[in-house]
């Protein structure tokens, strides 16, 4: 005998916004990171968070329900705290943070995704190009807020797969690491952690020479990862050698 059709994964799908955009909303408040290792009553962390006090039972129990949060009791006496994974990774000050790419979704991709059907219809990118801006790095590298949201969205979106990389690959016959696009840094901070022996150096353009400057000594690496500024894609890539721009330790 068939077993009857179920709807429900369609519904969950098409309601997967609701989700998405309340984990969004509370990476972008700061909220992981304002509780830390903190237990705190609703309207405790409802003030913290300047939110209204309509909003913060269904606010946070939503976030309890998925599982991003941990509550400790009921109603109003009942105090909410950080899971193990929201800890770990939603909390900015975890050296394992993660937020960055999630803040980006929400202030830059959430809307853009709201475009897909002109896009489908039309063939024409709706990013920042549709609303008569420069095209993405343009853009990006113009607006230095701009630029360290898009650096940390990267970070967050490439942490785990670079202490990975820098576990799992053999540099026991390297002495030198490159790293071409190197954004923050991130990857030859993570190699230069776990192999001691390489010298490693992060390229990118100028303009985020600043960001890479501010996380390697944090990492206690300065001296073994150095940052360089080179232009290299088509149309301003350093030909033969050209166009570099000098490298300093971080």
């Amino acid at each position: 005998m068939n077993s009857p059709l179920d709807p429900s994964s369609i519904l969950q799908t098409a309601f997967g916004f609701w989700h998405s955009k309340v984990l969004l909303t509370a990476v972008e408040f700061g909220l992981f990171t304002k509780l830390g290792s903190r237990r705190l009553t609703g309207e405790e962390l409802g003030a913290e968070l300047q939110l209204h006090p309509r909003a913060i039972a269904d606010f946070f129990d939503a976030l309890v329900a998925m599982k991003f949060l941990g509550r400790d009791g009921d109603g109003a006496p009942g105090k909410y705290f950080n899971t193990p994974e929201g800890a770990l990774f939603l909390d900015e000050t975890s050296p394992r943070y993660i937020g960055g790419i999630l803040i980006m979704l929400n202030a830059r991709l959430f809307k853009f995704w709201n475009d897909l059907p002109e896009a489908l219809r039309t063939g024409r990118p709706q990013n920042e190009v549709k609303h008569g801006q420069k095209g993405i790095f343009e853009e990006l590298y113009a607006d230095l807020p701009k630029l360290e949201q898009f650096m940390g969205a990267m970070t967050g979106l490439s942490r785990l797969n670079f202490e990975a990389f820098a576990e799992k690959f053999d540099f026991s016959k390297s002495q030198t690491l490159c790293d071409v696009g190197g954004a923050t840094g991130l990857l030859c901070t993570e190699v230069a952690k776990r192999h001691s022996h390489l010298q490693c150096v992060s390229f990118d353009l100028r303009r985020s020479r600043r960001l890479r400057r501010s996380i390697i000594p944090a990492a206690g690496l300065k001296g073994r990862v150095r940052t360089a500024a080179r232009r290299f894609l088509p149309g301003s890539a350093a030909q033969g050698g050209r166009h570099y721009d000098g490298d300093d330790p971080a």
